[in-house]
């Protein structure tokens, strides 16, 4: 897939060019289906990363145009370890937000013209969620109380007012990213980049997304209460 910046972006500031960063493990069947509906968006670049899948889920990725990072068996830990690679392995190039999802079909790639809508606003925001809870009534009940639950949790401990912090759907400035030094593995980096980025006077937003669910297509590698868990006690140590 050619590199290029977007050209979607309703901002009248010069144009912003997004890294999109894919983990995905034994995603064959959903994997196409996420990277082309990117495709429209002009992204910078799109990156998956295949933490260790004993499919095909690399050589689909690569067929319908997705630069792919493959960790082997031993050197992928998870969620974390392969978005950690993902962010090192494209640090050094020149784009101005990271965009992260999932390869598991329960994220749609189309919301990401609402991240895009988003930017609109000034000053541009810094850390950009996206947000499931007006569609929440899809989302199984445990899972939501859950997540509802960590997310004020955490965020009277950050300071800040999370809708959905567990989401993967995100797009955070680069720079940001960059100074951060990562260490969780599984789902909880995404708390930790959270909990992180508030260390820092930032502007944050809550984008609407659809919530996904097996019924539609896709397997969760989440594992609903016990990941919860894992989350807010690695996140207290940020």
């Amino acid at each position: 897939m050619t590199s290029g910046c977007s050209s979607s972006s309703p901002t009248a500031r010069a144009r912003i060019c997004i890294q999109a960063i894919i983990p995905a493990h034994n995603e064959v069947g959903t994997i196409a289906g996420v990277i082309s509906g990117l495709a429209p968006f002009g992204l910078g670049g799109i990156l998956v990363v295949d933490d260790g899948s004993d499919d095909a889920t690399a050589a689909v990725a690569r067929e319908v145009g997705a630069e792919v990072l493959r960790l082997e068996r031993g050197q992928g830990g998870g969620k974390g370890q392969a978005l950690r690679a993902g962010i090192h392995h494209v640090a050094q190039r020149n784009f101005d937000y990271y965009l992260f999802l999932d390869g598991d079909g329960q994220h749609d790639p189309a919301d990401l013209q609402n991240f895009l809508e988003a930017l609109a606003q000034e000053p541009a925001p810094d850390f950009l969620i996206g947000s499931r809870k007006q569609d929440r009534e899809r989302i199984p009940k445990i899972r939501w109380r859950t997540n509802a639950l960590g997310s004020w949790t955490l965020g009277r401990i950050a300071g800040v007012v999370w809708e959905d912090s567990q989401s993967g759907f995100r797009m955070v400035k680069k720079k940001l990213v960059d100074r951060m030094t990562l260490g969780g593995r599984g789902f909880s980096i995404e708390m930790e980049m959270a909990m992180k980025a508030a260390h820092h006077r930032i502007r944050w937003v809550h984008v609407p997304i659809r919530a996904i669910y097996h019924a539609e297509g896709g397997f969760s590698h989440f594992r609903g209460v016990l990941d919860t868990w894992l989350i807010a006690w690695y996140s207290l140590w940020c």
